[in-house]
């Protein structure tokens, strides 16, 4: 009973309904947990619309394409409102916690590297994937130091939210600690938007230019009276 209310619960997510999962039988089972029961802070609120028919067709297609290497036609919009068409073959999918967003990673096309699922107006394969494309290039990683104070449970807090990304922790003192975070640099926004969350629980020691990411989008902040 309790993994059939843990699976019911599951279903509840509006995301797993993108993989077309069958979750017959499960009725009349309540649920362990609901989405009611979370408390979401520090995401935008303008995530993947995951009810609409279009966008769930257009996602399964992607998915699809990635599974058998085939080749899509893309109508796409860009974040100015234009529509591009091209043809490319994704290669892989990620998903951005921060964003609640979809994205997918593609070759064989000048016009993207990355696609955001949502801004996909049309999808439809176009053949075999001619096995000619190179191997996508090695994301570049890089790293950030952060020390902290261990009030309000800020150690706690800190390692749950950076939980997915390779780290090291040393004690300097009894509520003194020092985290090294490594990161892919194409996440690097994201992560200046989590260290800011932190407010002067933590400091940024290094490296310069994480540290001067920083220093700009404070000084954003500034200027737009935040």
């Amino acid at each position: 009973l309790l993994q059939k209310r843990w699976l019911k619960a599951i279903s509840l997510d509006p995301r797993i309904q993108l993989f077309d999962v069958n979750f017959e039988g499960l009725e009349g089972i309540e649920p362990l947990f609901t989405p009611q029961d979370y408390v979401v802070f520090d995401q935008y609120d303008d995530g993947d619309p995951y009810d609409d028919q279009a966008y769930r067709e257009n996602f399964r297609m992607i998915l699809d394409a990635i599974k058998n290497q085939k080749q899509v036609h893309v109508l796409y919009e860009n974040r100015k409102g234009s529509a591009r068409e091209f043809v490319c073959v994704p290669y892989q999918m990620e998903y951005s916690e921060k964003d609640d967003k979809f994205r997918a990673l593609v070759a064989g096309t000048r016009y993207a590297d990355i696609v955001n699922i949502a801004r996909i107006k049309e999808c439809r394969p176009v053949g075999q994937s001619d096995g000619q494309i190179k191997e996508p290039a090695v994301k570049k990683s890089d790293y950030f130091v952060l020390e902290l104070t261990d009030e309000r449970n800020a150690l706690e807090r800190v390692m749950l939210h950076f939980a997915h990304f390779q780290k090291e922790a040393e004690q300097l003192s009894d509520h003194r600690y020092r985290l090294r975070i490594d990161y892919q640099r194409d996440d690097e926004t994201e992560l200046v938007i989590r260290v800011l969350s932190f407010g002067p629980m933590v400091k940024v020691t290094e490296p310069a230019g994480f540290l001067e990411r920083i220093k700009e989008r404070l000084m954003m902040q500034k200027d737009c009276g935040l």
